[in-house]
């Protein structure tokens, strides 16, 4: 999910967390749905890169300076492969570009912390069913092709 297409405030944002500060970031984009919905608010946290997991939602930058939250789905020596939960590519993370990882959503003035046991848990079972998805996403599209000639009869 993109952060923002200012490149100013994506390069403010990136230097802020390079320091250490955790930083409330609204997110843009549908990239993430539906766990993280476009204007939802979220805390990036600055996390090393060893206490980043399978299924967690990380904040990284890409050249030119845009900031881009998604979900790691494997990790690899010295790299992570994340992806949004609504897309089908991947992107490969190397440590340089990792800002930070996302510790709660604020929606509707409820925040959600996606930093406890149950989170956790919560966020590799998103993982499992992602690869699954490609899968549901043809037996749907399969399905509604013989629904709609079924009612042009």
């Amino acid at each position: 999910m993109k952060v923002r297409t200012v490149r100013p405030a994506d390069e403010l944002a990136a230097e802020v967390l390079r320091r250490g500060a955790p930083l409330w970031i609204k997110a843009r984009g549908a990239s993430m749905l539906p766990f993280v919905w476009d204007g939802d608010v979220v805390l990036v946290t600055p996390t090393s890169w060893t206490a980043i997991g399978v299924g967690d939602v990380v904040c990284y930058e890409t050249p030119p300076g845009r900031l881009f939250l998604h979900r790691v789905i494997e990790r690899t020596d010295g790299r992570f492969i994340a992806k949004g939960d609504a897309l089908v590519s991947t992107d490969v993370i190397d440590r340089t570009q990792l800002l930070g990882k996302v510790s709660a959503i604020e929606r509707h003035g409820r925040i959600t912390r996606l930093d406890g046991r149950r989170a956790r848990w919560r966020n590799r079972m998103i993982v499992s069913a992602g690869r699954l998805s490609p899968v549901f996403v043809a037996a749907a599209f399969g399905l509604r092709r013989a629904v709609r000639a079924a009612l042009r009869g």
